[in-house]
């Protein structure tokens, strides 16, 4: 990973409700369709995207140029509705964020 391509951490906002609203296929649903934005968003052979647990996703190597306007398409694409498989849909909604080294005053990546 360099400076120019920061990675994208992304959260499902309400995942529990969804759960406990319309039940676990409900939310397998909403994370399926979750990642298939993300790999079309991040399409690409530098790209990858993976779900790093629970309701949380990871984007990396998505190129840094126009990062504004790609991001706000992401968070327009992560607003359109999951369709259940009986047809009806949920809201969803997600945070995003992407930090560059620059941002976050350093280049060390280590957990301390």
């Amino acid at each position: 990973m360099t400076p120019q391509t920061p990675p994208e951490l992304v959260q499902e906002n309400h995942f529990k409700a969804v759960n406990d609203d319309f039940g676990q296929p409900a939310g397998d649903a909403v994370l399926t369709a979750t990642a298939a934005r993300l790999n079309t968003w991040a399409a690409g052979p530098r790209a990858s995207v993976g779900r790093l647990g629970g309701n949380e996703f990871a984007v990396v190597q998505v190129p840094a140029a126009r990062l504004e306007q790609r991001l706000a398409q992401l968070v327009r694409m992560l607003r359109t509705p999951a369709v259940l498989e009986d047809g009806r849909t949920i809201d969803v909604a997600a945070s995003v964020g992407a930090a560059t080294p620059g941002t976050v005053g350093s280049r060390d990546l280590t957990v301390r």
